[in-house]
């Protein structure tokens, strides 16, 4: 069986594009160059983040591979409840030597930065986790994809 994405990879074999986890340049180039499809995780990182591991990744592969965005989420959290857990987690933190994360409730995660980036600059596969994107973004990102090598 052949399609589109079946074409870009020899195995059936899909890295996870773990953000916060393992995922790494190095990771997807070693998936990719034996024969499956590797993914870089744009998920907790900067725009220019992802673009960095991007560049990173196509320096060390010439194979085809995915990056995998956050789509953004409705915020649901009660400012005043989350700024009493921050209070609850402070001493936590200040024992473990490490800062509280962001509060202000980021729930995009640099979507919009990063769709330019993606479309600007194409990379084989886009996958998405919390959601699918609106059509005029598949639309955008059919009417960018690069040619097969």
């Amino acid at each position: 069986m052949s399609s589109a994405l079946t074409d870009l990879f020899r195995y059936p074999i899909v890295q996870a594009p773990m953000a916060g986890g393992a995922s790494s340049p190095q990771l997807a180039a070693a998936v990719c160059d034996v024969g499956g499809l590797g993914f870089l995780a744009a998920g907790y990182k900067t725009a220019d983040g992802m673009y960095e591991e991007i560049k990173q990744l196509r320096g060390l592969t010439g194979r085809p591979f995915g990056v995998n965005l956050f789509m953004p989420q409705p915020s649901h959290a009660d400012p005043a409840s989350v700024e009493v857990y921050r209070h609850q987690l402070a001493g936590e933190a200040d024992w473990y030597e490490t800062p509280l994360g962001e509060s202000d409730n980021c729930t995009d995660d640099g979507y919009e930065a990063k769709l330019a980036i993606l479309l600007d600059d194409p990379v084989p596969v886009v996958s998405f986790t919390f959601g699918c994107p609106a059509r005029p973004v598949l639309d955008s990102f059919a009417k960018a994809a690069p040619s097969p090598s």
